[in-house]
């Protein structure tokens, strides 16, 4: 008759061997969980997730104090670029400022993000001056005409066409991969909300 009486000790044995495999099971599919969530669908409404990223591939640039500089040194952070085929006028100007407060909304993520921009138009660097001076952090840079092609070709959607959207912004990850794009009719929202989900789930840049 007592061997019909349930052990204690062995039922609690079980339970913690239960919560044990729990436990390993929830810590390595984790990483797969949280892959499955990070799809193109979280990026819906948004920006244009480029997929796969593209790599870019390195360009000699003109920087502002007018140094050849390759494009390649520059990566390391999250990067938002967008062009401009001569000057900054006015909606470049806002352009810059909207992209600029995207990324001090970062807090103490603002670190991690830069925004660079690159004029099609090298003669037309000397215009830039008053983004460098109003926002420090914002690289500005010319390309000439022999090169001109080669860069904005891997920015095109689809590597077709001669020209980038007007107003488009690009974001390239800390590896120099392009990885998304946004209209010029996007919201600022957009973009902060989309690099806000990019920093948390990365430790690069």
């Amino acid at each position: 008759m007592s061997d019909d009486i349930p052990d204690p000790l062995s039922s609690s044995v079980r339970n913690r061997k239960r919560l044990t495999l729990i436990a390993l099971m929830t810590l390595f599919l984790s990483p797969v969980i949280a892959a499955w969530l990070w799809t193109p669908d979280t990026f819906r409404n948004r920006g244009e997730l480029v997929d796969p990223p593209r790599p870019l591939v390195n360009v000699p640039m003109i920087s502002a104090d007018g140094s050849a500089v390759d494009l390649a040194t520059l990566f390391g952070r999250w990067t938002y670029v967008f062009f401009v085929e001569g000057g900054c006028d006015e909606s470049c100007k806002q352009l810059a400022d909207a992209v600029e407060r995207v990324r001090l909304s970062q807090g103490k993520n603002e670190k991690r993000v830069r925004l660079m921009v690159i004029t099609l138009s090298p003669d037309a660097l000397s215009s830039l001056e008053e983004i460098r001076l109003s926002m420090p952090k914002t690289i500005v840079l010319g390309v000439n005409a022999t090169e001109k092609e080669q860069l904005v070709r891997q920015f095109i959607p689809g590597g077709g066409g001669s020209a980038v959207p007007s107003g488009s912004v690009f974001l390239i990850d800390p590896m120099g991969n392009l990885m998304m794009s946004y209209p010029a009719t996007a919201d600022p929202t957009d973009l902060r909300k989309d690099i806000s989900r990019l920093l948390r789930a990365s430790r690069i840049g």
